[in-house]
């Protein structure tokens, strides 16, 4: 969800969360992240099964994050 979209879900001024998640140290930004990072992980997991499972989508996907993981790697 988009910063907006959980401001309205909360239900809480959607331009002070905005200047919250935008402030390094601020709880608001910590718990935005914390959240993203969980989504983030439920969908790899996801991604992973499906690959298991036989997917020549996920297969390919899984294919483009490790190129892209090697790549990132300095030696």
């Amino acid at each position: 969800m988009t910063p907006s979209q959980v401001s309205f879900r909360l239900d809480i001024d959607e331009v002070k969360f905005l200047d919250d998640i935008h402030t390094v140290g601020n709880p608001a930004r910590r718990a935005f992240f914390k959240g993203l990072q969980a989504t983030d992980n439920e969908l790899r997991q996801q991604i992973i099964n499906l690959m298991r499972a036989g997917s020549p989508t996920a297969i390919a996907d899984c294919q483009q994050r490790i190129e892209r993981l090697l790549n990132d790697i300095s030696i």
